[in-house]
């Protein structure tokens, strides 16, 4: 059996007429077919040495590929929606493509186009899309996540923005800045507005910020939630450390800001809230009514906010829920639950209590026994001792 030879090599002798006298072995040994034999042989015969290169195996031509007009007109759309701070994905792109009466290719084409033109930057260590699970309330009004955001001034000072969002249709149902960092009054007088333009939620998600929750804290209950249960809604709050659980919220930031750097390369940073605070207007405006969202299959969310009747919240006040504390009683005879200290007795000292606490009425067990029950004063840090069981 003849050496396996280069395939530079295998081709020349295929070419070379008379230097192989046995074909079909030669076929074998070089594990090759006699019709490649033979079109390296008449290739040798009509070009010389040149016909034997490698060759592209594209097609000559592809009629069902993208016009260049059209390649041309998605990168032109991807930046000026990169432009104006939108998102420009190959969904966006596809739906401006659409609007516009022009041919839209796939989203998996219009992916390979800017792939190709150099437009993508690789992510391989990105979260891919099949890992995520997504959950949706299935009325408008259902739940809405609140939270706010940190944002700067012209001369660099901070302010906060405080925003809420239908889960159902990703409406932003208010948005407003204010000085500083987030605090009561602020979340709260976005979140009073956004009822006064869509009516009441049924409930409302937040994470364990103190401006809208106190309840992991062992606390009180935060103006936020004690207003909201005057009205029927229902308070819930996220995992700690899960941002996940108000991804829409977190997610709708991230539109935010990338809008705001485009609107401020284009008019300057504002210099002051009022300034701000007009500026959000206008997004939100452009956010709810004009941008069609990809998780609403092109829709905006006002179309569908307003396609399906709103949940409506409890017909009467929500109570505030029952907690239970265990702590020691320390040396004074005082046990301390949602910040304040109660007077229990130093006969109880480094006594393992139960503290049951329904609204600001708290009972005080030690195993099976009541050692005090009273309502709190909430204007007073220390509740001083009155009957002792």
């Amino acid at each position: 059996m003849a050496e396996t030879v280069a395939p530079m090599d295998v081709r020349m002798a295929a070419a070379c007429s008379g230097a192989v006298k046995d074909v079909a072995a030669f076929c074998r040994e070089q594990q090759i077919s006699r019709k490649t034999f033979y079109k390296w042989r008449d290739r040798f015969a009509a070009e010389g040495v040149d016909g034997l290169a490698e060759r592209s195996r594209r097609p000559h031509r592809c009629p069902a590929a993208t016009p260049p007009a059209v390649e041309d007109e998605i990168v032109a759309i991807r930046k000026e929606l990169a432009d104006d701070g939108a998102d420009n994905g190959p969904d966006s792109i596809r739906l401006a493509l659409l609007a516009r009466g022009l041919p839209a290719p796939s989203r998996a084409t219009i992916a390979r186009i800017l792939t190709r033109r150099g437009l993508v930057v690789p992510a391989p260590r990105k979260r891919p899309r099949s890992s995520l699970h997504r959950f949706v309330y299935a009325r408008p009004n259902e739940c809405w996540q609140s939270d706010w955001t940190g944002w700067q001034l012209a001369d660099r000072s901070p302010v906060a923005i405080a925003g809420t969002l239908d889960d159902h249709s990703r409406l932003a149902a208010g948005l407003a800045a204010g000085p500083g960092d987030g605090d009561g009054p602020l979340v709260w007088s976005v979140m009073a507005d956004a009822i006064g333009r869509y009516g009441v939620p049924q409930r409302s998600l937040t994470d364990n910020g103190t401006c809208y929750s106190m309840a992991r804290r062992g606390l009180s209950a935060s103006d936020f939630e004690t207003n909201l249960r005057a009205l029927g809604c229902q308070p819930i709050t996220s995992s700690p450390y899960h941002p996940q659980t108000c991804g829409k919220i977190e997610r709708f930031w991230q539109t935010l800001k990338k809008w705001l750097r485009a609107y401020e390369a284009r008019h300057g940073t504002a210099t002051d809230i009022a300034e701000l605070n007009t500026r959000l207007a206008i997004f939100v405006e452009y956010y709810n009514t004009r941008r069609p969202h990809r998780a609403l299959h092109g829709r905006t969310p006002a179309e569908v906010f307003h396609a399906t009747a709103a949940a409506r919240p409890a017909d009467r006040p929500l109570p505030a829920p029952v907690t239970l504390h265990r702590v020691v009683v320390d040396q004074r005879g005082i046990a301390q639950v949602a910040r304040r200290n109660i007077h229990v007795g130093t006969r109880w000292r480094a006594t393992p209590v139960d503290i049951i606490k329904d609204g600001n009425h708290v009972a005080i067990f030690a195993g099976n026994h009541l050692v005090r029950a009273l309502d709190i004063d909430p204007t007073r840090h220390y509740q001083p001792a009155s009957k002792i069981t």
